[in-house]
């Protein structure tokens, strides 16, 4: 027993401090904090262009605010809401910046893979391009999973049920749905270096944390910063928690990947 402990022990030190994980979590944390009001305002405005309905746009925009306290909830519906009523180029204004911020976050996560597998990076130009269209396709996948959602808690309103089954399927949907993103993610990432089985393993480690950490500070966000007199101040903590925590998640699964694709733990040598 004693020895089984201190071999997870190892293979975690060696993934989070043996590997220099540690020190890319703050800056993918960083660019994840930027991207949040880009990427609030970009979701509405594919939103508003795929959906071409107000009033599904509003209940999208008030799901994704669902997890910020009533005062934070409702400034950022209104600044969301305007979007679908301004001129195309505000709304273009705000995929580009959403896209483009997003993509930053993209490149944190290659560049860890590109140096545990020891590759060659890709050029300039390539790997900003590669990033942008991961990006894209990340904001595709979140509004996807936020629409779903709505849609079914929707459905089981208008079927008079207690909306029980959907409750239990959207997890597993939502876990499903952001394991094969993350999977996908470091797969493109590694160059086709990291086998499909190795970045599953990798991409649950990603789906899992996207999926329990902002339903964790969800709920102390709504049960603690809103009975509190420094209640503004727990809020920026559990967002910035938030955002370190998700950063996290996304670097150990990109690190779980990489040590089942070399096949020895990392921070060793080759």
């Amino acid at each position: 027993m004693r020895s089984t402990i201190a071999r997870a022990w190892r293979e975690f030190a060696g993934l989070y401090w043996g590997s220099g994980l540690c020190d890319d979590v703050p800056a993918l944390s960083w660019f994840l904090i930027v991207s949040l009001v880009p990427l609030a305002l970009g979701l509405t405005a594919l939103a508003a262009i795929l959906l071409g309905d107000y009033a599904q746009a509003q209940a999208l925009a008030a799901r994704a605010a669902r997890v910020l306290p009533r005062d934070v909830h409702d400034q950022l519906l209104q600044l969301v809401l305007r979007t679908r009523s301004s001129s195309p180029v505000v709304i273009a204004g705000s995929l580009v910046a959403m896209v483009w911020v997003s993509s930053g976050a993209v490149g944190v996560v290659e560049r860890c893979l590109s140096r545990l597998l020891a590759r060659e990076r890709a050029g300039p130009l390539a790997g900003k391009l590669r990033n942008l269209g991961l990006a894209a396709a990340l904001a595709l996948v979140i509004l996807m999973l936020v629409a779903g959602a709505s849609v079914g808690t929707g459905l089981a309103g208008r079927l008079g049920g207690s909306g029980m089954l959907w409750r239990v399927l959207a997890p597993v949907l939502s876990l499903a749905v952001g394991s094969a993103f993350c999977a996908a993610l470091y797969r493109v990432l590694s160059g086709g270096l990291v086998a499909w089985g190795s970045a599953l393993g990798g991409g649950a480690v990603g789906g899992v944390f996207l999926l329990v950490t902002p339903t964790a500070v969800g709920y102390y966000l709504r049960i603690a910063a809103n009975r509190t007199p420094v209640g503004v101040f727990l809020v920026l903590a559990g967002i910035l928690f938030t955002c370190y925590i998700v950063a996290l998640g996304l670097l150990l699964g990109a690190g779980v990947s990489a040590r089942a694709e070399l096949g020895r733990p990392l921070g060793e040598p080759a």
